[in-house]
């Protein structure tokens, strides 16, 4: 019944549908669809960032309240930060716009002071089989040339597992980490026909005719998570309604 229903949301698109969904409160995988699928991660890869910067704050490189200074040819469109007139923040703060509004200067800026090297080594301690970090935010010249970040919903389950789990870091920075999770803003795919007040640990991702999101969901009897990844839609409100229509099913699911 229910993956009859899950299937009913893509079935009818020639857009490409993966999707993983496990039971974390009774350790059980309910569905995957395609899960190893190589994609372009989008925005997804910033859960990875976000954690290799928490590791590199336990390692004592950086700390919370750090002053980062940001430089105008720092900024990128579409960025927050670009239309505020502060030229510093704190690292912490960095990481939090950059999961949250998934701010792109932040999320280069990290990137800057991480170093690919860091951030794709913790990809691979984290057992991530298909995910690399190859070029910053909006740099669509390194798409053109071939570099592309690039991830599958399986390692995405594993690193959001990892930390709804505790395993990754430290228990502090996983509670960390979840609670940055819950605050995303962007609801309009695993949130989309869902409630405001529906309890998500997540993070989005887009890009042209493509939409990824994946988070952890916080019902009163059950935790379950939720990852689905949609390229080659025929638009990208396409896109993300797959991934709305995907959620809501699942989540009337556990609600009945």
């Amino acid at each position: 019944m229910l993956i009859d229903s899950i299937k009913s949301c893509y079935i009818d698109t020639s857009a490409k549908v993966s999707i993983v969904l496990k039971d974390l409160t009774n350790d059980t995988w309910m569905y995957r669809l395609d899960e190893n699928r190589v994609v372009p991660s989008a925005s997804t890869i910033k859960i990875l960032i976000m954690i290799e910067a928490l590791n590199q704050v336990l390692k004592g490189k950086y700390q919370f309240d750090q002053k980062i200074r940001i430089r105008e040819e720092d900024k990128v469109k579409y960025s927050i930060i670009q239309d505020l007139t502060l030229d510093s923040y704190n690292f912490l703060d960095l990481i939090i716009l950059m999961i949250i509004v998934s701010d792109n200067t932040a999320t280069n800026i990290l990137i800057d002071l991480l170093g690919y090297e860091n951030i794709n080594r913790m990809a691979e301690d984290l057992g991530l089989k298909n995910t690399i970090l190859s070029r910053k935010m909006l740099e669509f010249n390194a798409i053109k040339e071939g570099r592309q970040n690039y991830t599958t919903p399986m390692d995405m389950a594993v690193m959001m597992e990892g930390i709804y789990r505790k395993h990754i870091l430290s228990p502090e920075m996983c509670e960390l980490m979840i609670d940055i999770l819950k605050k995303q803003k962007y609801k309009d795919c695993l949130g989309r026909f869902l409630s405001e007040d529906v309890n998500i640990a997540h993070k989005t991702g887009a890009l042209k005719n493509l939409s990824h999101d994946i988070g952890i969901f916080y019902l009163d009897n059950i935790d379950y998570l939720l990852g689905v990844f949609v390229t080659e839609a025929s638009s990208d409100i396409q896109a993300k309604e797959i991934v709305g229509k995907v959620s809501k099913v699942v989540y009337d699911y556990y609600c009945n």
